[in-house]
């Protein structure tokens, strides 16, 4: 019996450890991943980018790669070169940009790290800039709900970007559909908060947030993900008109 409770305790004391340290990695991530924000724009004059002019301004500082002049590293880690992903990405072109960049604003306050895949080359010590698929488009669409929320009086920042490109390994991952619009970053996730600025998140402010989304800026031309009973919002920019409820 002593024993049983002895072996519990343990593992309790060894859980709680584990947990504390996980807190405090990542509070000390968070400081220092601020303390490079802060001195990109320190040395940068890096201002919210709030038309679609900018945008590309900013994007056409960043060469372009054909799909099949990637790094074979990088195709085989990220299952790029996998047959059932090959054919999706054949065709694309990915920005190359130096991690030193990734503090850049690119949509209104938003900036390239919010949009590009999080991986072991995202993290690394190896300065190679980091190849960032991302459709233009959904930018621009963005950059649409910025204006379209501020000329309405509403909050522009009551959301935040959760994800924007994720390369087949990041998809699977996180449980992504196989042919998720985020593969070929043509997706943008977003959670919502205080968006009608009544000091508190409310469904009210998501539904705005659809349906601006769903009537001016995506309309025919793209993905809605609803995700009724979250604060989670897809988007996409497609080419066709889809709805859908769940994950």
């Amino acid at each position: 019996m002593f024993e049983y409770f002895g072996k519990r305790r343990r593992f309790f004391t060894t859980l709680y450890f584990i947990i504390i340290t996980i807190i405090i990695a990542l509070i000390i991530w968070r400081s220092w991943d601020l303390i490079q924000q802060y001195h990109y724009d320190m040395k940068n004059a890096n201002y919210d980018v709030r038309s679609i002019e900018r945008v590309n301004f900013i994007l056409d500082k960043y060469p372009l790669v054909q799909y099949d002049s990637l790094d074979k590293s990088y195709l085989s880690y990220t299952k790029s070169n996998y047959r059932k992903y090959k054919k999706m990405l054949k065709g694309s072109e990915y920005y190359l940009v130096p991690k030193s960049d990734v503090n850049r604003k690119v949509a209104g306050r938003f900036r390239i790290k919010d949009f590009i895949c999080k991986d072991k080359y995202y993290y690394s010590n190896d300065d190679a800039p980091l190849p960032w698929l991302m459709d233009k488009k959904v930018l621009f669409k963005t950059v649409e709900l910025l204006d379209t929320l501020e000329s309405r009086g509403y909050n522009i920042d009551g959301f935040h970007v959760n994800n924007g490109h994720r390369h087949p390994r990041r998809n699977e991952q996180v449980k992504g559909a196989g042919s998720s619009r985020h593969i070929k970053g043509e997706a943008i996730d977003i959670t919502i908060g205080d968006i009608n600025n009544d000091g508190r998140y409310t469904k009210k402010d998501k539904d705005i947030i659809l349906e601006i989304l769903d009537k001016e800026i995506i309309k025919n031309e793209g993905g809605l993900g609803l995700y009724p009973g979250t604060r989670s919002v897809h988007y996409d920019v497609r080419g066709k008109r889809a709805r859908w409820n769940s994950y």
